[in-house]
């Protein structure tokens, strides 16, 4: 969890978007304004959970499913796998054989549910985020959804839940969906265990170091962020970048994002070249390269927000890369210095130039914490022995964000 100007930038997105309106929910709701018997059903599990194996007609995908599950049906582009847990509705699962956008998916899974209920019974109406949560199952980052609202049925209003779970790593995507009041732990588990038994090929190159961090974004949403390093053909690092979040606006309103950044280095950690895409509400937003050009300067292009940029920055600055940042981190909790700065490319923020951001320790008290900067903002972070920053707090504005690493694989040490 070492991009630190990345972090910084998602919390200015992050915090704009989500104090836009003062009645941004907590990531979780409570149902006090709804009916006992409602508080009633949404407390309802499946006490005992059967799995059952479940198994595409080619053999190249197996996973596990709670309940009955039914056949697999192949679509354009990946398969469904529903089942029977013995309520109204079913529990369905998804998987695609590509990359998706995590928090588009997850949203797009909610509305066609959503869109589905209403053509069959009538009008939504009181439609409330009821939470927006991450994590992380078998090494795979996940985004969770969940709405309450009610239906116009032939009498009466019914009150419904849907909810949606979205996990995505490599090019290999998951998502399951339950819409039925009640019955979340039992969705988890059988979404835990469907991503966790998947057995199929994956084709993407092993990493020597991975890890998934979350953000919890102070009760107004949350996001995931996805890290891996990995040797190239030609000897050369390759860093990829995966971040989504879902943030809600209003009571009503969400607000999905999704980026990914690319970036190669020299074996010493020297930086190459970098991309950089990002995503809102499933329209691309950003989509950035910085290069070193024939001419010895530095060429950052592209579009970001629509607009089309293609400048030059002085060629003899060298901006540091996400390895370069944890060396000097480490570096400077084993010597007697008491801060670096060092210049990094924000596509983000300001794509046009270098941005100068400033490490400066504050351990007397807690081991190896450290107080970035980059401009007004400011982030207290604690590193791990690596120099590899493990936990994070963000301050802007009345509101704060945690960021937490759930989980690790291999070492930064090649």
């Amino acid at each position: 969890m070492h991009n630190t100007l990345k972090l910084l930038s998602i919390a200015i997105i992050i915090i704009v978007l989500a104090t836009a309106d003062s009645h941004a929910v907590p990531n979780e709701q409570t149902l006090e304004s709804w009916p006992d018997w409602v508080s009633e059903a949404m407390a309802k599990e499946t006490k005992r959970l059967k799995f059952r194996t479940v198994e595409i007609s080619d053999g190249s995908f197996s996973s596990k499913l709670p309940g009955k599950p039914g056949t697999p049906e192949a679509f354009e582009g990946g398969w469904y796998f529903p089942s029977d847990i013995k309520t109204e509705s079913p529990f369905e699962c998804y998987i695609w054989n590509t990359s998706m956008d995590m928090a588009t998916l997850a949203s797009l899974m909610a509305e066609n549910s959503i869109e589905n209920l209403a053509s069959n019974y009538g009008d939504i109406s009181e439609r409330t985020i009821f939470d927006i949560d991450a994590g992380e199952v078998a090494g795979i980052p996940y985004l969770a959804l969940e709405w309450l609202y009610l239906v116009q049925g032939d009498t009466q209003a019914l009150a419904a839940f849907t909810k949606v779970r979205a996990a995505v790593k490599g090019n290999m995507a998951f998502a399951c969906i339950h819409s039925h009041l009640g019955y979340r732990e039992t969705f988890a588990k059988g979404f835990a265990e469907f991503v966790s038994n998947a057995v199929y090929e994956d084709t993407s190159p092993v990493p020597y170091y991975e890890e998934i961090a979350k953000i919890d974004m102070a009760g107004m949403g949350s996001g995931i962020a996805y890290t891996s390093f990995s040797i190239d053909e030609d000897g050369d690092i390759k860093m990829d970048i995966t971040e989504a979040s879902i943030t809600a606006v209003n009571p009503s309103t969400i607000v999905t994002g999704d980026s990914y950044t690319i970036s190669y280095m020299q074996p010493d950690g020297a930086l190459i070249n970098s991309h950089s895409i990002s995503v809102e509400n499933g329209d691309i937003t950003g989509n950035l390269t910085l290069q070193y050009g024939e001419n010895d300067m530095w060429i950052s292009s592209g579009t970001t927000q629509g607009k089309e940029i293609n400048v030059e920055i002085d060629g003899t600055l060298m901006p540091t890369s996400e390895l370069e940042q944890i060396a000097m981190a480490k570096e400077l909790f084993a010597g007697d210095e008491t801060s670096f700065s060092a210049q990094v490319w924000g596509a983000e923020m300001d794509p046009t130039q270098f941005i100068e951001t400033t490490m400066t320790r504050d351990d007397a008290e807690v081991p190896r914490q450290a107080i970035l900067t980059l401009g007004p903002l400011e982030i207290t972070g604690r590193f791990d022995a690596d120099g590899n920053m493990r936990d994070a707090d963000i301050v802007v504005g009345p509101a704060s964000i945690e960021i937490h690493r759930l989980w690790s694989n291999g070492s930064l040490e090649r």
